[in-house]
């Protein structure tokens, strides 16, 4: 028996493939590639290899508390291409080069986005005239940036929470006015 945790969907699959080739099946006989177990539990999924060649998959808390003297490997997935060094390292460059590029763009679209004047007025200037409460508001926006930046627009959602932080402090040095 051995016990496999998979953070990712495609670390997952990987397994999966690799499974259905020594010939494993889920207890229906199901092939592994044909069932994505991975839904139910995500990052905390834990797949089980039995001696009968069958597999069950459960959250990691679960054999944690029922099987504590099983250990638990993580699986990665096998990636043959970042095993050659000098393709990874000219993926890079031209990733960096082409980032350069975008970067160099004189629109903005962290700060002040066309849509954001759409009828004439800022809308920072609207809210700030018609919320109450504008530091609340900027404090959530910039915590939602902040908290989402890993998952979702990385540098562009940091930018977006400095420029709330900007707009607060300058904001709260007019006098709050």
């Amino acid at each position: 028996m051995k016990l496999y945790h998979v953070e990712t969907q495609e670390n997952y699959d990987a397994l999966m493939v690799e499974l259905e080739k020594e010939g494993y099946t889920w207890l229906h006989n199901m092939a592994p590639t044909k069932f994505n177990a991975w839904t139910s539990f995500l990052e905390d999924t834990v797949i089980k290899k039995t001696e009968n060649g069958k597999l069950k998959h459960a959250d990691r808390n679960y054999y944690l508390c029922n099987e504590p003297d099983t250990i638990i490997e993580t699986y990665k997935a096998k990636n043959p291409e970042s095993t050659d060094a000098e393709k990874l390292a000219t993926t890079w460059k031209e990733l960096m080069e082409s980032h350069l590029i975008e970067s160099t763009d004189t629109s903005d679209n962290i700060n002040n986005p066309e849509h954001y004047t759409a009828g004439g007025i800022e809308t920072l200037d609207y809210i700030k005239a018609k919320v109450s409460d504008y530091p609340s508001y900027a404090v959530g926006n910039i915590f939602k940036y902040v908290s989402r930046y890993e998952h979702k627009n990385g540098i562009e959602d940091l930018k977006k929470a400095q420029f709330y932080l900007n707009d607060l402090i300058e904001w709260m040095e007019s006098d709050c006015k």
